[in-house]
């Protein structure tokens, strides 16, 4: 029986847009660099997180007090982001064939909620959030974790996300991989490509298809 397990921000929700967005009022609030797609580019190749242990470690600030700016710059500009074009329907086809859809992110429960206002929420089995405390991606622990707790097997999972992080973590699991290149940065070596996850749905259904 097939699994998929999903990234979240940048995969299934735009989150991205509000997430730099606060970016740029925390570090311009301490007079720090903060041009947007250099930013993007910095979160997509690492995390949200190394941007702000660098900014904090080489500028002198309270890691902390960053943190706590940039949460609340993004409780305001990332109020309300909204799934992809195709997330509801890929998940949905991973539902209605008997497969398994799994969350997997670095967010906290904002995800679920998201999730759920946006009546997606059932269509998972389970999944990790922040608030679990794994290793940060690439780092497979939160990825055996589920394969562990939902009895799935890394020869019949396919793994989703939109960074080389997510890749990586991935085959270090030993699942398959299915890299959203939504941003056009090329720099993932996935099993799969797509360029959207609207244009990835084909693919998805046939990886469901193969493994049921």
């Amino acid at each position: 029986m097939a699994t998929v397990i999903w990234d979240f921000d940048g995969t299934l929700y735009d989150t991205y847009p509000g997430m730099i967005r606060a970016l740029v009022a925390t570090l311009t609030a301490h007079n720090l660099p903060a041009e947007p797609h250099e930013l993007l580019l910095a979160t997509k190749y690492d995390s949200m997180k190394r941007v702000l242990d660098d900014a904090a470690s080489q500028h002198h600030l309270d890691r902390q007090q960053l943190q706590s700016e940039y949460n609340a710059h993004e409780l305001v500009l990332n109020q309300d982001p909204m799934p992809y074009p195709g997330a509801l329907a890929a998940l949905s086809t991973v539902h209605v064939e008997g497969a398994t859809n799994l969350l997997w992110t670095h967010r906290d429960q904002k995800a679920w909620r998201l999730l759920r206002q946006h009546q997606m929420s059932g269509l998972f089995a389970g999944g990790t959030t922040i608030d679990m405390h794994f290793k940060r991606k690439p780092d497979p622990e939160s990825i055996n974790y589920l394969l562990t707790k939902f009895g799935a097997k890394p020869e019949t999972t396919l793994v989703v996300g939109d960074r080389q992080l997510d890749v990586a973590a991935g085959k270090a699991a030993g699942c398959h991989t299915l890299y959203i290149d939504v941003d056009g940065l090329h720099d993932a070596a996935a099993e799969f490509t797509a360029p959207t996850l609207t244009a990835a749905l084909p693919t998805i259904r046939q990886f469901v298809a193969d493994q049921n």
